[in-house]
């Protein structure tokens, strides 16, 4: 993703000797395989809750470690014009800030694959999220290209929110991954890892970050001026994902279930340096087949999966809102219930 998971001074700060350093590391890392069990971990609703709290603690504090993690391949922000401590401060308190607005959302394993399966077929989009600001747990680990190396690295979550930057009006998107499947993590000796969980003791660790502006499709890049082929491909792959999981929200096929705390963790989260009752997660996931659908077929044929059929992506005008909104056409599942689901990329991209 476009900021490199060990990077923790800004790019522009990095002299040729460190930057070949860091490359030849994250090669070396790519040897590393993860395991299925790793890709799961955050396998629950309520993990959502006891992250974010975990990440507000520690990017709540104003420290150089914070200020130089917020500062990852961060342009400067309006109003903070008198020296980088100030921006990195701003970064900070808008990474911050954000968490604890964010609406909160769980996608479960099965339907992040869907996800991910047609995120490389979606139309070109004007950012489109459900809400203002957001943060998306995946139950499954998402794979991407590494900016930094053109290599493979995994993403956990997502948050996005608003921001103002010297490029006007954008939606800022922060990547975040599970300790488990960062390849340099496991890299690490005992006492390796021992050192760096002083500095950074979050179970998501900040990956990566870029900005999106408001009138630019998904393709485009011409705001951000000069970028190398990498770094483009791997914003591109973000906003690709995230664009199809805002799509996909609201379609016939997800569907939406909301945790909410018991007593028990309210109480919990209460004792917790006063911190306020955790919100509900929004819980998405793929619509289970109907009766109608579930046989799949007639006569005695047995069915060993289930499959998404009759879909394509569409470029759908809504007058309420003066956009295109890529919409998954008549798409839904089919075949027997306790059977696995195989999703091919067969979804085709009609611009109109």
């Amino acid at each position: 993703m476009p900021r490199n998971l060990l990077t923790l001074r800004g790019a522009s700060q990095l002299g040729p000797e460190e930057r070949a350093l860091i490359r030849a590391a994250m090669a070396e890392s790519q040897k590393i395989t993860i395991s299925e069990q790793a890709l799961h971990v955050m396998s629950r609703p309520m993990d959502v809750a006891y992250v974010r709290r975990e990440m507000v603690d520690w990017w709540s504090v104003s420290g150089i470690w914070q200020h130089r993690y917020a500062m990852q391949g961060r342009r400067p922000i309006k109003g903070f014009k008198s020296g980088l401590r100030e921006e990195a401060e701003g970064a900070r308190w808008w990474i911050e800030n954000s968490l604890r607005d964010a609406e909160l959302y769980w996608v479960s394993p099965e339907m992040t694959e869907v996800i991910e399966t047609l995120a490389p077929s979606i139309p070109d989009c004007l950012p489109q999220p459900p809400c203002r600001t957001g943060f998306v747990v995946f139950g499954k680990a998402v794979s991407g290209t590494d900016a930094q190396n053109g290599g493979l690295i995994y993403t956990t979550a997502f948050l996005w929110a608003p921001v103002t930057t010297v490029l006007g009006e954008c939606i800022s998107i922060e990547t975040y991954a599970h300790k488990d499947v960062l390849a340099v993590w496991l890299q690490m000796s005992a006492k390796e890892r021992e050192d760096f969980h002083e500095i950074m003791p979050l179970k998501l660790h900040p990956t990566g970050g870029s900005e999106w502006p408001l009138q630019s499709e998904i393709s485009d890049f011409s705001l951000l001026g000069a970028e190398d082929g990498d770094q483009e491909a791997s914003m591109k792959e973000d906003r690709r994902l995230l664009a199809t999981f805002w799509a996909l929200c609201s379609q016939k096929i997800t569907v939406e279930d909301r945790w909410e705390p018991d007593r028990r963790l309210r109480r919990q989260f209460e004792r917790h340096k006063g911190y306020h009752i955790p919100p509900a997660v929004r819980v998405i996931r793929l619509r289970e087949p109907t009766a109608r659908t579930q046989g799949a077929g007639e006569g005695e044929v047995e069915w060993s999966h289930r499959w998404i059929v009759g879909s394509h992506w569409r470029r759908q005008w809504h007058p309420s809102t003066g956009q295109h909104v890529p919409t998954l056409i008549e798409a839904f599942v089919k075949g027997p219930k306790d059977k696995p689901l195989v999703v091919r990329q067969t979804v085709k991209a009609l611009v109109r």
